[in-house]
């Protein structure tokens, strides 16, 4: 098994793990669950995307690099979007306050839809 299929197999799993948890009642436990699995779900998305790239024989480095080069590469429709999820995963990876969470919570709920469009055109 290649590292990027393992990738993938992993970001089709929690994807779907953040798709239960965005369909979960809105509690405090539920909004954090949520968005501790938008943060690993962005992880394996944008180091899936890496992988990808490094199979193409190029490179990137760092996620907003690698965003950049997947827009180019018409893996993902909208870079700016996805630099959106990566200020929310940056945000709530180094601080944690309820109304900070509240507003990651919101856009984790957008996340799964990207997530579904990034597998579909890695195929």
């Amino acid at each position: 098994m290649t590292k990027l299929y393992s990738l993938i197999k992993d970001l089709k799993k929690a994807n779907q793990r953040l798709k239960q948890a965005t369909k979960a009642s809105p509690t405090r436990m539920n909004k954090d669950a949520t968005v501790q699995r938008f943060e690993f779900t962005f992880e394996l998305g944008w180091k899936t995307i890496q992988e990808y790239i490094r199979d193409q024989g190029l490179n990137c480095q760092s996620p907003k690099n690698c965003l950049r080069q997947a827009g180019k590469l018409e893996l993902i429709e909208n870079v700016e979007t996805w630099f959106e999820f990566l200020d929310n995963r940056n945000r709530i990876a180094h601080t944690y306050n309820e109304k900070m969470a509240d507003a990651v919570f919101k856009k984790a709920l957008k996340f799964p839809q990207e997530v579904d469009k990034l597998l579909t055109n890695l195929k």
